[in-house]
């Protein structure tokens, strides 16, 4: 008797997109999302020079700072050593003052749409690979998918592998489903057209 154990070879296989084709019910769509794959895998590798919301913040609330100091030395240099300075100068300070203010509150509207919650990280590609495996299922189906379908969740488990993303519980996949269906963007236009021009 042997000590190996048999496995299904189909359970050690990651998924293709042919088997995600086959799966959303259209074999036609392998091509196309193969070729989608590209976008998903750019905005993985892009991920990492975005700049993480916490990070715009406080360089932002740096450089109001660094403005309110700045202008507090300009109104000294005003007050103090006008007598001292050129005499075109109180135009520049005129000028460098309004421009510091603009500064200032140029930070101040940053501050109030960055929001200080640091939040869960995001998972770059997921809301594109969710966004694919939508649209081909509306285009196949003719029906816009819940988010608590099963078998879409499934769909996108499959897509994101074949696309090199790790294994991950289907039910995972619930809230980037509704983010993906609320998405009404020119993106998602150009992905359901992309689908329907691969098929």
């Amino acid at each position: 008797m042997s000590d190996v154990f048999e496995y299904p070879t189909e359970a050690l296989q990651q998924p293709s997109f042919a088997s995600v084709a086959n799966m959303i019910g259209d074999p036609r769509l392998a091509a196309p999302l193969a070729q989608l794959k590209r976008e998903v895998r750019t905005e993985i590798d892009n991920a990492a020079f975005i700049p993480k919301p916490r990070e715009v913040r406080s360089d932002i609330e740096r450089l109001r700072r660094d403005a309110r100091r700045f202008e507090i030395a300009l109104s000294r240099v005003s007050k103090k050593r006008l007598l001292d300075l050129p005499t075109d100068a109180d135009q520049s300070l005129k000028k460098a003052r309004h421009a510091l203010s603009d500064i200032v509150e140029l930070c101040n509207k940053s501050l109030a749409i960055i929001s200080p919650k640091r939040g869960a990280l995001k998972k770059p590609g997921r809301l594109t690979c969710a966004l694919i495996v939508i649209e081909a299922f509306t285009l196949v189906k003719d029906r816009v998918p819940g988010a608590t379908n099963s078998f879409v969740q499934a769909a996108c488990v499959d897509y994101w592998q074949a696309c090199g993303g790790y294994a991950s519980d289907p039910d995972n996949w619930r809230r980037t489903i509704i983010t993906a269906l609320a998405d009404q963007s020119s993106w998602r236009r150009h992905i359901r057209n992309e689908i329907r021009l691969g098929t």
